[in-house]
């Protein structure tokens, strides 16, 4: 009998010790997405864009904007560390300054989007019609893998184009370049 009782003893820790840790499991696998943590991706790539500008006579606005003086709207395609993206754009700039505020949607082969608002600035034309502008990508969403998805990046864009020189639409070609990071709730 006193061997009976010992090794039920010695048991009962061993018991206790497992039904612990499958509650710890079921903790964790219950918890809601929203406690887990987000992952953390880096995004980086360049786009070719093409891109139709006309004046914007109609006080267009987009993503909460000022109705700047110029509205744009450019596609392109390119290739990130998230895979091949194509990009959808429309902002409007500022003819006689620097500002550019607009909506940017990055489209994967499969139909997930990411969508950003878009902020930048915008340098003076050179002799050959080249500008540069730069600025931040402020994730805020999109469908798919990048539901709920937040997060920045810095874009450059080169801009090549005549702007004013001819009548509207004013067509221009641009090559972006971003890198920032998406976070990506988990899933």
């Amino acid at each position: 009998m006193t061997k009976l009782l010992a090794s039920m003893a010695n048991r009962k820790p061993v018991l206790i010790s497992l039904g612990l840790l499958a509650l710890a499991a079921m903790t964790v696998a219950l918890m809601p997405k929203g406690v887990r943590a987000d992952e953390r991706v880096p995004i980086k790539g360049a786009f070719a864009v093409a891109a139709s500008a006309t004046p914007n006579t109609g006080g267009i606005t987009y993503c909460g904007g000022r109705a700047l003086d110029t509205a744009v709207e450019a596609h392109g395609a390119g290739y990130s560390t998230l895979g091949a993206l194509s990009l959808s754009l429309q902002k409007t700039i500022e003819s006689a300054g620097t500002a550019m505020h607009g909506c940017l949607t990055l489209t994967a082969p499969n139909g997930d989007n990411l969508n950003a608002t878009y902020d930048g600035t915008e340098g003076p034309s050179n002799a050959n019609n080249f500008n540069f502008g730069t600025g931040t990508l402020t994730f805020t969403g999109g469908t798919g893998r990048f539901r709920d998805a937040s997060g920045s990046a810095q874009f450059t864009g080169v801009f090549g184009g005549i702007y004013g020189q001819l009548n509207p639409p004013f067509n221009v070609m641009a090559f972006y370049s971003i890198e920032g990071t998406v976070f990506l709730p988990q899933q």
